[in-house]
């Protein structure tokens, strides 16, 4: 990987949101969460269109802690959260879009996530 290691905190929250809300889109379509090659597919495409580096230890964290947090947000008692909503989740070039509440939502929970679990 030619990019730094530059995710700071936001970086990896919406690195997390990303993920999380890409398992929350297949399980809606599909009836399944995304299979491992996929979020690690998902993981390569964000960093590189969002220019960041991460180590491995920090991919692996953040991937494997998405289905985690997609199962919890799946389940929650979000106001602005249904299922019907996921579909706005991502712009025409599938990156989140933060327009959306529930894209918002997401983040602000994984953010939250990171910041209490101290995660790296």
């Amino acid at each position: 990987m030619n990019n730094p290691l530059n995710m700071d905190l936001q970086a990896r929250a919406e690195l997390l949101a990303y993920l999380a809300s890409s398992h929350l889109l297949a399980k809606q379509l599909t009836g399944h969460w995304l299979a491992p090659h996929h979020v690690v597919e998902s993981t390569t495409i964000w960093l590189n269109s969002n220019g960041a580096g991460a180590n491995v230890m920090q991919r692996a964290m953040l991937s494997s802690r998405a289905l985690e947090i997609a199962q919890q947000l799946e389940t929650a008692p979000l106001p602005v959260f249904s299922p019907q909503m996921i579909t706005t989740l991502f712009c025409d070039n599938l990156r989140l879009d933060f327009r959306s509440a529930i894209a918002r939502e997401i983040y602000q929970h994984c953010l939250t996530r990171l910041a209490g679990k101290r995660w790296s």
